[in-house]
């Protein structure tokens, strides 16, 4: 008995999750708040949050439109007061100077914001991933299997 305790235990803790992001959806800049309601400014991550629920802790954002994980660029589309041309930056970056909103800012160049419409088109697109999800790693699958068959021996041989 003691046995096939062993591999039950050795079989479940061979089973290694490992995270894995998982594609949410995503958003253009410009589908957020209307600049001239001076809405507070947005992180890219910040932003998913707000559209998706839960915390910019969350989120992974990418600017490129792959459902590949391994193309995330941990980077996102901004729209600035004063510069429309669609700037990249970090996933948790974000500029208020003055703590003021996006429509007082105190000078162009001092408020950035991934989720706002002011200047962008339709063609500036964040993609969210979140984080939150374990998959088992393919070895860690193989090792259970093993483990689980040497039980079935043990348990086989104990009635023969």
């Amino acid at each position: 008995m003691k046995k096939i305790i062993l591999a039950a235990v050795l079989a479940a803790a061979s089973l290694n999750l490992q995270a894995v992001p998982l594609f949410v959806g995503s958003y253009q800049v410009n589908d957020g708040p209307w600049w001239t309601t001076n809405p507070d400014v947005y992180s890219a991550t910040e932003a998913a949050a707000l559209i998706f629920g839960g915390s910019d802790t969350d989120y992974f954002i990418s600017i490129i439109d792959s459902l590949d994980y391994t193309t995330i660029t941990h980077t996102g589309w901004y729209d600035g007061w004063g510069e429309h041309s669609g700037m990249e930056f970090d996933e948790n970056y974000s500029l208020d100077v003055g703590n003021d909103g996006y429509q007082f800012p105190s000078a162009t160049n001092s408020a950035r914001s991934a989720y706002v419409h002011d200047g962008l088109n339709d063609s500036f697109v964040n993609y969210v991933w979140t984080s939150d999800v374990n998959v088992p790693e393919p070895a860690g699958i193989a090792l259970l299997g093993l483990g689980l068959l040497g039980v079935g021996f043990s348990i086989r041989k104990r009635k023969a």
